[in-house]
C-alpha cells in the first residue's frame, strides 16, 4: 500500500512531472495526426488515379496491333467486361496562326493543368471508352459553360472540323472557351523506300481540311477527373481523327482500356490478358521483341503511389525521433526525482521497504505519466486529426494564412484516415519505450545502500 502512497506524493509534489507527460502527449499527438494525414492523403490520391484510370490497360502494342481481333481474344477471358481500342501521340497545343512556344521557365506545371503547351494526344472511341471508364461522369463534372453540348457525342465534328476536349482547369488557364480554334503540331514516323523512318510533320490535310499547316481543331468542351495530373496532361479527340492524322490504319491501336466483373480479381485477370494478347499477335516465350504488357491501374500508377506510400514511411521514422526526444526527456526527470529522494530511500528501507518495493515506488511514477501522456496524446490527436479542416479554416479566417493548401493536389479538405492499428502500435511503442525509461532510474534507487544513503542525509 505504501508503494502506491509514494508514487502518488511524488507525482503530485512535482510538476516538473507534467514536462515528462507533456513529451509523451507530443510525441503520441504527432505521429498519430501526421500519420492520418498522409493515410488519408494516401487514400484521396489513390481515389483520384482510380477516377481516370481503366481497371486494366494493355500496353506497348507494336505497329501491326489492330483492335478488333485482339479485342475478341480478350472477351474471351473471364472476368473481362468491355474494351475500348486508343492512341496515344505528343502534341503542342496552339491558336491557329501562332508559331509553337517553349513553356515559360517559371510557372504551373502539367499536374496543375498549367501554361505548358505540351499535351498527350489520346485518342478514345466514346462509345466503348464510356464502357471501360467514368467518361461520362467527366463531361458532366466540369462547370456548366464548359459542358460540350451533346454529351451522348462529345467528339462529333463540328462545322466539319475534329473536335477536341481539354482539362477544365487547363482550358480555364489558357482562356480558352467552347468554339475555339487550336493547332495541334505533331509530327509521324514514315518508312522511306529504302525501308528508314523518318520524321513527317502532320498537316492539316491529314484531317480532310487544306493548307500545309498544323490540324485545327475545334474546343468542343472539357472534361475533369479527380486527376489533376491526368486532366493537365491529356487532350482527347476522336481515334479516327488521330488515325487519320497519323496516317495509320483505320482499326489501329496502341493501347486497349478494359474493364473487368469483379475488381478483387483484376492482377489475375491482367496477367490473363497479357498471355492472351501476346499469342494473339504471336510473341514467343523468350523472345528479344518488347512484348505488350497489361497492368491494372494500381500497377500502372505504382511509382507514384509508392512515392507517397514512401514519404508516409519517411514522416514515421522522423515522428519516432520526437517519442525518443520525450524518452530522453521523462528519463531525465525520473532520474532528478531518485536523486532527491535518496535519503527517502534510505528511511523507507530503514523501516523494512526492499529493494523491490523501492524500484516498485520509482516505476508506477513512471509508467503513470506515460500511460497519462499516452491517453492524453491519443485523445488530442484523433480529435485534431478529424477537425484539422475546421482549424485550417479557421486560422484561414483569423489570419489570412493556407496552413494546407489542399487546391494544389485538388483535394476539397485536409484528409485523414486514424487507423486503430497504428493507434495501438503507437501506444505500444509508447508503453515499451516508458517502461524502459521508467526502469532504468527505478534500478537504481533499488541498489541504493540505505547506509549511505541516511549518512548523506
Amino acid at each position: 500500500m505504501y508503494r502506491l502512497f509514494l508514487a502518488t506524493r511524488y507525482l503530485l509534489s512535482r510538476p516538473i512531472n507534467l514536462l515528462g507527460m507533456g513529451g509523451v502527449t507530443l510525441g503520441v499527438w504527432a505521429l498519430i495526426v501526421v500519420v492520418s494525414i498522409f493515410s488519408g492523403f494516401l487514400r484521396v490520391v489513390g481515389e483520384h488515379v482510380r477516377s481516370a484510370s481503366a481497371d486494366i490497360s494493355v500496353w506497348f502494342l507494336p505497329e501491326s496491333a489492330r483492335f478488333a481481333p485482339l479485342q475478341k481474344a480478350i472477351l474471351e477471358i473471364p472476368n473481362v467486361a468491355a474494351t475500348a481500342p486508343r492512341l496515344v501521340h505528343f502534341g503542342l497545343l496552339n491558336r491557329p496562326g501562332e508559331q509553337p512556344s517553349p513553356p515559360p521557365l517559371l510557372g504551373r506545371g502539367a499536374l496543375q493543368g498549367g501554361d505548358t503547351p505540351f499535351v498527350f494526344v489520346l485518342g478514345i472511341d466514346p462509345e466503348r471508352d464510356r464502357a471501360t471508364t467514368a467518361l461520362d461522369s467527366w463531361l458532366l463534372a466540369v462547370a456548366p459553360g464548359n459542358r460540350v453540348k451533346d454529351p451522348s457525342h462529345p467528339l462529333a465534328r463540328i462545322d466539319g472540323r475534329p473536335a477536341i476536349l481539354l482539362g477544365e482547369q487547363r482550358m480555364r488557364n489558357s482562356g480558352l472557351r467552347i468554339g475555339d480554334l487550336l493547332a495541334v503540331s505533331t509530327g509521324r514516323v514514315e518508312r522511306g523506300a529504302d525501308g528508314g523512318r523518318s520524321l513527317v510533320q502532320v498537316t492539316a490535310e491529314s484531317v480532310g481540311g487544306s493548307g500545309r499547316d498544323a490540324p485545327v481543331f475545334v474546343v468542343a468542351g472539357a472534361y475533369h477527373t479527380q486527376h489533376t495530373g491526368y486532366d493537365g496532361n491529356n487532350a482527347l479527340v476522336h481515334i479516327d481523327d488521330l488515325r487519320a492524322m497519323l496516317g495509320l490504319a483505320p482499326d489501329a491501336v496502341q493501347e486497349i482500356a478494359v474493364k473487368v466483373q469483379d475488381t478483387a480479381s483484376t492482377e489475375v485477370t491482367a496477367e490473363r490478358i497479357e498471355r492472351a494478347v501476346r499469342r494473339e499477335l504471336g510473341y514467343e516465350s523468350g523472345s528479344l521483341q518488347r512484348a505488350p504488357l497489361a497492368y491494372s491501374w494500381r500497377e500502372r500508377h505504382r511509382g507514384f503511389l509508392e512515392g507517397v506510400e514512401w514519404q508516409r514511411a519517411l514522416m514515421k521514422i522522423i515522428l519516432i525521433v520526437i517519442m525518443i526526444t520525450a524518452a530522453v526527456l521523462m528519463y531525465a526527470t525520473l532520474s532528478m526525482m531518485v536523486a532527491e529522494k535518496t535519503s527517502d530511500i534510505g528511511i523507507l528501507c530503514a523501516l523494512g521497504g526492499s529493494p523491490r518495493g523501492v524500484m516498485t515506488v520509482f516505476l508506477a511514477c513512471g509508467l503513470s505519466i506515460t500511460v497519462c501522456g499516452i491517453v492524453v496524446g491519443t485523445a488530442a490527436g484523433c480529435v485534431s486529426a478529424i477537425y484539422l479542416e475546421e482549424f485550417r479554416q479557421f486560422v484561414l479566417w483569423l489570419c489570412g494564412i493556407d496552413l494546407f493548401p489542399v487546391k494544389v493536389y485538388n483535394l476539397d479538405r485536409v484528409p485523414h484516415e486514424l487507423d486503430p492499428l497504428w493507434i495501438l502500435q503507437v501506444a505500444a511503442m509508447a508503453i515499451a519505450v516508458g517502461t524502459v525509461v521508467s526502469a532504468l532510474p527505478a534500478l537504481r534507487a533499488a541498489r541504493h545502500d540505505p547506509l549511505v544513503s541516511l549518512r548523506g542525509n
